[in-house]
């Protein structure tokens, strides 16, 4: 991967992480003084004393240009905004999974990517929609069960109302790899609980 295209977590002025952007929108908020680029040891770093560092450091990945090369923010810090995005969070299978915890929603089981299923609760034959608050993850096993029916038919019971869900970071983007940084402002448990994500911790 193009070394610009790396993903840099961003936290607020408040030192809460809110999104992931690529290295190249980091360097360009490092560069007019939006914000400063942190270290493993919460050490925070501007324009200038970030290039310093690049210049001693031999550990990349690294940005270079025909004169300097910079070394790849993995985390920084908001100068001004000191607030939490109000995002709608998009209506997408991986986010049902997310929202869901990759538990079947009438067992309340944890099942694998392979056999999760999504299940329109009325189906879409009785009227129902595809909306957060008629989709749910369910177990295959469950899915043909349960059929052209809705759960009282069934004899099923929903373990939880579906709901929209509340946008948090795990919504924003896929991330193979975690940065180890990142275990100081995100919960990487969280992350992993998403088995389907084949998440893994990098240096």
């Amino acid at each position: 991967m193009d070394s610009l295209h790396l993903e840099t977590l961003v936290l607020n002025k408040g030192w809460d992480a809110f999104n992931i952007e690529t290295a190249k929108e980091s360097i360009v908020k490092t560069f007019t003084g939006d914000a400063n680029v942190l270290d493993e040891n919460y050490v925070q770093y501007g324009w200038e004393d970030w290039l310093e560092l690049s210049k001693m450091d031999n550990e990349g990945p690294f940005v270079r240009t025909s004169k300097i090369r910079i070394k790849v923010p993995r985390v920084i810090r908001l100068l001004k905004y000191n607030r939490i995005p109000k995002i709608e969070v998009k209506l997408t299978r991986r986010n049902l999974f997310i929202r869901d915890k990759l538990e079947c929603q009438y067992t309340g089981k944890k099942i694998s990517f392979k056999d999760a299923t999504i299940d329109h609760v009325i189906p879409r034959s009785k009227g129902g929609k595809s909306t957060w608050d008629n989709m749910v993850i369910c177990s295959l096993e469950i899915n043909i069960k349960k059929g052209n029916r809705t759960p009282k038919e069934a004899g099923l019971t929903l373990i939880r109302q579906p709901k929209q869900p509340t946008w948090n970071l795990m919504f924003v983007k896929y991330v193979p790899k975690i940065p180890r940084i990142w275990e100081k402002y995100i919960h990487t448990d969280q992350w992993n609980e998403i088995g389907y994500w084949d998440v893994a911790l990098i240096d």
